[in-house]
C-alpha cells in the first residue's frame, strides 16, 4: 500500500503540466461546442459535457500521455489497448452542473411595468396620505416613484422563475449565448468539474500501469535471449570438435546472464567421472516445478530426470523426477 502511494504521488508530480494542458483543452471544447448552438438549452450542454470527456479520454489513452504517467517507460500496443478496455469499464462520467437559467424581462415588459406600478403607487399612496396626515399631494409625489420602483423589482425577480419564462415568452427573454459575467461564472465551474475528473483519472491510470499482467519488459528480455541464445546455438552446430567444449560453456554461461536459473556450477561435460544424477527429498510444493513418474510420497528421495527450465523466476517448463527405489 505504501509503494502504492508513493507510486501515485510521483505520478502526480510529473504529470502537472500534462493534467493543466488537459483542463485547458476539454474546458476550450466545452465551449466550443457551446458556441456552435447560439442559444444553449439543456441538450447543448450534454453535448458539451460529452466532447470534452471524449478529449479527455483520447489525450490520457494517447500513447505519450501513457508513458508520462508509466514512469517515462514506453508500452507496447497490447498493454495501450489493455489499459484503454480497462479505463473504459470502470471511468466514471464527466459531471458539469448547467449554469443558473438566464431569462430576463424584456425592456418593454419593465417600462410597462414601471408606468402601472407608478400609477398603482399614486391611486393606492395619496388616499392613504391624505386620510392619515391630510397631504393628498404627498401621496402622489411618492406613490409614483415607489410604486413603479416597486413593480419593476417584482417584474425582474419573477423573470428567474423558468416556469413564468416558459409559459409567458412573451414578457421575458433568454439570452442566446453564455457572455461576461455568466460565462466567466459558469467557465469556473467547468474548469473545477473538469480538474477533478482529471485529478481522479491519471492515478487510476497509474495503478493499472503499475499492476498491469505481462510487463512488455519481460516479454522484451525473453526475446533478446532468444536472439542472443539462436545464435550461439547455430554456432555450436558449425563448431569444431576441439572448438564444441568452448562454445557450449559459452551458450551455458550466455543462457544464465539471460535469465536462465538452475545453470550453477561447472558443465558436467568439463568434470571427468562426473555422471550421478542429482537427487532430492520430494515435497507437495514442487509439483509446479517437476512433473512425476510414477507414485510418488511426501518425503520420498526422487531423481531428477530433467531439469526444469525456469527464466526470471518463473518456470517456463516443469522438470521430471522417478522415486529413488531401493535394490537392497
Amino acid at each position: 500500500m505504501l509503494e502504492l502511494q508513493e507510486n501515485i504521488t510521483k505520478v502526480l508530480a510529473q504529470t502537472g503540466k500534462l493534467r493543466r494542458h488537459l483542463v485547458e483543452q476539454a474546458t476550450r471544447e466545452y465551449f466550443a461546442t457551446l458556441d456552435l448552438a447560439g442559444s444553449p438549452g439543456a441538450g447543448d450542454f450534454e453535448a458539451a459535457q460529452a466532447r470534452a470527456q471524449a478529449v479527455l479520454k483520447q489525450e490520457l489513452l494517447a500513447e505519450p500521455a501513457m508513458t508520462q504517467i508509466n514512469g517515462g517507460d514506453k508500452l507496447d500496443e497490447d498493454s495501450l489497448a489493455l489499459l484503454s478496455l480497462s479505463f473504459s469499464t470502470i471511468a466514471r462520467p464527466l459531471r458539469i452542473p448547467e449554469p443558473a437559467a438566464t431569462a430576463a424581462a424584456k425592456s418593454i415588459t419593465l417600462a410597462l411595468a414601471g408606468a402601472v406600478g407608478a400609477f398603482a403607487g399614486m391611486v393606492a399612496l395619496a388616499p392613504l396620505l391624505r386620510l392619515a396626515f391630510d397631504m393628498r399631494d404627498l401621496g402622489m409625489v411618492l406613490g409614483g416613484p415607489l410604486g413603479a420602483l416597486l413593480a419593476v423589482l417584482l417584474v425582474h425577480r419573477l423573470a428567474r422563475l423558468r416556469l413564468l419564462a416558459r409559459i409567458l415568452p412573451w414578457l421575458f427573454t433568454r439570452s442566446k449565448a453564455l457572455r461576461g459575467v455568466a460565462r466567466s461564472a459558469h467557465e469556473k465551474v467547468v474548469r473545477a468539474s473538469v480538474k477533478q475528473w482529471v485529478d481522479w483519472a491519471v492515478p487510476m491510470l497509474a495503478v493499472f500501469c503499475l499492476h498491469r499482467s505481462g510487463p512488455p519488459t519481460t516479454q522484451t528480455d525473453k526475446d533478446r535471449a532468444l536472439r542472443r541464445l539462436g545464435g550461439l546455438v547455430y554456432a555450436l552446430h558449425r563448431a569444431t570438435p576441439d572448438a564444441l567444449p568452448v562454445v557450449a560453456q559459452e551458450l551455458i554461461q550466455d543462457a544464465k546472464n539471460s535469465g536462465f536459473e538452475g545453470l550453477e556450477g561447472p558443465p558436467a561435460f568439463l568434470e571427468a567421472g562426473r555422471a550421478e544424477a542429482e537427487t532430492l527429498i520430494w515435497k507437495q510444493d514442487l509439483q509446479n516445478k517437476y512433473e512425476m513418474f510414477g507414485d510418488i510420497a511426501e518425503g520420498d528421495p526422487v531423481r531428477i530426470e530433467r531439469p526444469a527450465v525456469v527464466f526470471g523466476g518463473k518456470v517456463v517448463q516443469r522438470g521430471l523426477v522417478r522415486k529413488v527405489r531401493d535394490r537392497t
